[in-house]
């Protein structure tokens, strides 16, 4: 079940075998750190989940840090999960203080052709850090996510220094082209929720949306990888417990809830193979189906029966799960819930 970390979790994860003093290879990305960033030792190299589909090395000197993350995305963009990045700085004043406005910055990664890339720096206001940065590109089906504090640098001068950590990193030799990245704006019009949207009680709609949300899934390329042109996502005003609701081109009945900046969310959005089904049998069917995204798997969760708000999306999270895909490694299984049958 997708659920938001918090801040002290985020920075724990568990450890991996990485040699001091040697460059470690990220197992999957093909993406290498050296043993200093910036005259920074690295101190551990750690992973959230298994099979190194989350894994993030960090250095250390004093206060100051330097944080390289390298995880795979199934769903949204750079746009959107450096705005869930964005806002982890400006909206954590307890930690951070005021923090000065900021205007985003697209660029060109290492090896890329495009401004693929964004990055953004904060001059921050409250002990111990003076000023933070961070970047997010994409690097195939993987994103990465470099994050700098400095206890003596404004944030100007940290994301100065952002291009040469980048330039410092080793990079696969072929990175597949990855569309030009933009910052998210607010979306033009708000959504509007289903007051009355509750979970789907019916036994056998319970069952197709299992069995056909695990095949579609699965039959999914599942590999991440960002097309030559990428949709346009803006950001939904609605109130969210954590996290924020993006919609792909404005899309009026569905959107992704992204959850912190880990590209994780559940994305909810009309079920059209309900439909269909529905209308084979001379039914009328208007159902939103629920998938959660993960590193290595997708969950398809109880469908709904209208387009939920975040709050009321969230508590479908508290269910069984259907299903769930792995999206991960030669074989895509699906693993349907026995108790969806009983």
């Amino acid at each position: 079940m997708i659920v938001a970390t918090p801040v002290a979790a985020q920075q724990s994860g568990t450890a991996i075998n990485a040699k001091p003093g040697k460059p470690y290879r990220f197992k999957h990305s093909g993406i290498t750190t050296p043993a200093q960033l910036d005259g920074i030792a690295r101190v551990g190299v750690r992973q959230f989940g298994d099979q190194e589909l989350d894994v993030f090395a960090k250095y250390e000197n004093g206060e100051d840090m330097i944080t390289v993350y390298v995880y795979r995305s199934l769903t949204g963009s750079v746009p959107v999960w450096f705005d869930r990045a964005r806002a982890s700085v400006e909206q954590r004043r307890e930690l951070f203080g005021n923090v000065a406005p900021v205007v985003p910055t697209a660029f060109t990664p290492p090896g890329q052709s495009t401004v693929s890339g964004l990055m953004a720096g904060w001059t921050l206001n409250k002990p111990p850090y003076r000023g933070t940065a961070l970047a997010i590109l994409p690097v195939g089906e993987w994103l990465v996510k470099v994050r700098y504090s400095s206890s003596k640098m404004d944030g100007a001068a940290v994301a100065a220094r952002i291009p040469a950590i980048l330039d410092a990193l080793a990079w696969p030799r072929t990175i597949p082209a990855a569309p030009a990245a933009a910052p998210v704006a607010a979306c033009a019009t708000p959504l509007v929720f289903d007051a009355a949207a509750t979970t789907v009680t019916d036994p056998k709609a319970i069952q197709s949306a299992a069995l056909t949300g695990g095949l579609i899934a699965a039959a999914a390329d599942g590999k991440g990888t960002p097309p030559a042109t990428a949709p346009l996502w803006c950001r939904d005003p609605a109130p969210a417990p954590f996290g924020a609701a993006y919609r792909e081109n404005a899309e009026p009945e569905g959107y992704l809830l992204a959850i912190s900046d880990s590209g994780r969310g559940i994305a909810v959005q009309p079920d059209v193979i309900a439909r269909e089904l529905g209308q084979a049998e001379g039914k009328q069917v208007r159902q939103w189906s629920v998938a959660g995204y993960e590193p290595g798997s997708v969950a398809t969760h109880t469908p709904m029966t209208g387009l939920p708000s975040p709050e009321t999306l969230i508590g479908v999270l508290d269910r069984p799960v259907l299903a769930r895909t792995t999206t991960w490694g030669k074989k895509r299984d699906v693993a349907v819930n026995p108790d969806v049958f009983k």
